[in-house]
This record gives structure tokens, sequence and C-alpha cells, in this order.
């Protein structure tokens, strides 16, 4: 395939625009091409050049963009004067580093996340920004630590968004704080989601302590309630049955089936022996 034929595309970099394709003049092709007769037998070798399906080849002709080719196959290139850069827009997944931070109430947490995309405009990835991938992934731990900060890790109140109920929200927020901040390098993200959440290792006891306390309390709650149903059902019973039961007598009723109900171990009926 000949270096006409090569499928070639100029690219829109939008507002960030530095390095549109540009024509290279006609006396630059006229001295490559002077460069490739003399040098002819190392040109042969040198003027191949393979681009890889989901790659771009990024041509650079005498420090102007030149060309970007994408279409899959061997094209030929005279390589005088010309530096060649291939741009993988494969899917990557990077695994952001584990990090404490400080929740919404204060309480240090630790937080992974993983995080999909990949380059839909190569000539952006390559101008505007150094070692594209590590910007991604830096990017992503800053915005990372931005949005845990705004959530609790754990809310009592069940419709109130924290890190370990409101998966969904924290997620698509990630994902488009993250976008907005990689737009520039040309990358679009697909997923940003938390791989890792936990209380950090000098406060997990003393969370773990408040948990089983507050799984106690709610517990208590339960069982009164079901008590204070159950001794009203039985009082209402009586009643129905025509059993007439006096105020003292209920109080008495309703001490005692409370007791028995929401005693933690087996209770021992005590019966008064009056002489």
């Amino acid at each position: 395939m000949s270096g006409k034929d090569a499928r070639t595309h100029p690219v829109d970099m939008g507002d960030d625009a530095q390095t549109p394709i540009e024509e290279v003049p006609c006396h630059m092709h006229m001295l490559r091409l002077f460069l490739g007769l003399i040098l002819f037998p190392i040109t042969i070798f040198t003027m191949w050049k393979t681009v890889q399906p989901r790659e771009a080849l990024l041509v650079i002709c005498f420090g102007k963009l030149w060309k970007v080719i994408d279409e899959p196959g061997c094209h030929v290139i005279v390589p005088w004067g010309c530096s060649f850069h291939t741009i993988s827009t494969k899917y990557i997944t990077i695994d952001t580093e584990k990090s404490t931070i400080s929740d919404l109430n204060g309480n240090p947490v630790i937080v992974g996340a993983i995080v999909n995309y990949h380059i839909v405009d190569p000539v952006k990835a390559f101008f505007n920004v150094e070692f594209v991938h590590n910007y991604v992934k830096v990017n992503a731990g800053t915005v990372l630590k931005a949005v845990v900060s705004k959530y609790p890790y754990e809310s009592k109140d069940p419709s109130h968004p924290s890190l370990k109920n409101a998966s969904d929200e924290i997620k698509l927020q990630l994902a488009e704080e993250l976008r907005k901040r990689v737009r520039v390098a040309g990358v679009e993200v697909s997923l940003f989601d938390l791989s890792d959440l936990y209380y950090a290792p000098e406060i997990a006891s003393a969370m773990l302590i408040r948990q089983q306390a507050q799984a106690t309390i709610d517990a208590r709650h339960l069982i009164v309630d079901g008590a204070v149903d159950i001794v009203g059902g039985a009082l209402e019973g009586l009643s129905a049955k025509g059993v007439r039961v006096s105020e003292s007598e209920a109080a008495k009723i309703a001490s005692n089936l409370l007791c028995v109900l929401c005693s933690d171990g087996h209770t021992q009926n005590v019966l008064p022996l009056h002489a």
C-alpha cells in the first residue's frame, strides 16, 4: 500500500487544540524524497509501518503533525524527516492505590478504586499531556479523595446517601468528575468504581464496638415494641372474652408479661404466700 492510499483523519482537538494536522511544505517533501533516493538501501527497509487494530500512528514531519493513521495494515511512508508514535486506543483498567481519606464525619477510611478508560483522541493524548496514563491515574486519585470526603461512611437514616449504601450515585459522580479532568487528554472514562472501603486500623476497633452497641440497641427496640403489642393483644383478648380485669390487675399482667418477653434469660414465676 502506498503512502497516498493510507487513510488519514484530521483531528478536532476542541478548545484545547494546540497541534492541528498541518500540510508539510512541498520543498520539505522534495527533501525527504531526495534523501530517500540517496539512502535507498536504508529507506527500503525502514519505510514500512504497521498499524495494529485499536492503534493510531501519529506521523510528525519536520516538527509538524502530518498524518494520523488508524487503518490497520501496512503503510509505506518515507521515513526521512519524520518521527512515528503509536498510540493504543484499547480499553485500559487501572487500580488506584489504597489511600486513607477522611469521610464527611472526619472518620479515616481506607478507599481504593478501579478505573476503565480508553483514548478517543490520540492527538490530544500525545501532545496535550506528558504520559497520558499516569495523568489519568493521578487525577483519579485526586477525584477519589474529593468525592469520598463528601459522604459519611455510613448513615443511620437509610434515605441519606453514604459510602456504604449509595454506590451507584458515587460511581456516577466519580466518573463524571474524572471525565472533566481528562477530557483535555483525549480520554473517555467508562467506569470509576470503589473496590475497597473500610475503616482505617486506628479506629476500626472503636467503630466495631459502636456498631455492636447500635445493633444491640436496635434489637432491644424491636423486642420492646413486640412485647408491647403482645401485652396489648392479651389484655384486649381477655376483655373480648368477658374477663373483667381491674386496672391494678391489668398493670400486674402487663408488668409480668413485659418482664418475661424482654428478659435475656429464663424467668421464674414467684408466687406470694399469704398466711
